[in-house]
């Protein structure tokens, strides 16, 4: 199983203002072998985790984890998420340059 409890996040906020301004915090950041990218809270007990797909459309939703672990080119979780890039349209709260 996959879940785990009070991992380090990272948050993204919009960076155009089209959706919500508030941040989401980023538990972990998923490519697949598709080249879908996921950028997810932590997963509840049952493996599900919300948060943005960019794939054919870039979305927000729920995933149910397993389905996905078969297919997992790369997962970065806690400081790895400094070496991620924000998804189009958002930043990293951290980096958002303010003026």
């Amino acid at each position: 199983m996959w879940y785990i409890i009070g991992m380090k996040t990272r948050s993204i906020i919009n960076s155009n203002n089209e959706d919500s301004s508030e941040p989401f915090a980023v538990a972990q950041h998923i490519i697949l072998s598709n080249h879908w990218e996921y950028y997810l809270e932590e997963e509840d007990s049952y493996g599900l985790s919300f948060g943005y797909v960019m794939g054919f459309a870039n979305e927000w939703g729920s995933v149910y984890l397993p389905e996905l672990k078969d297919h997992i080119a790369s997962i970065a979780r806690g400081k790895e998420l400094e070496y991620v890039m924000a998804p189009f349209g958002y930043c990293w709260e951290d980096e958002k340059v303010l003026g």
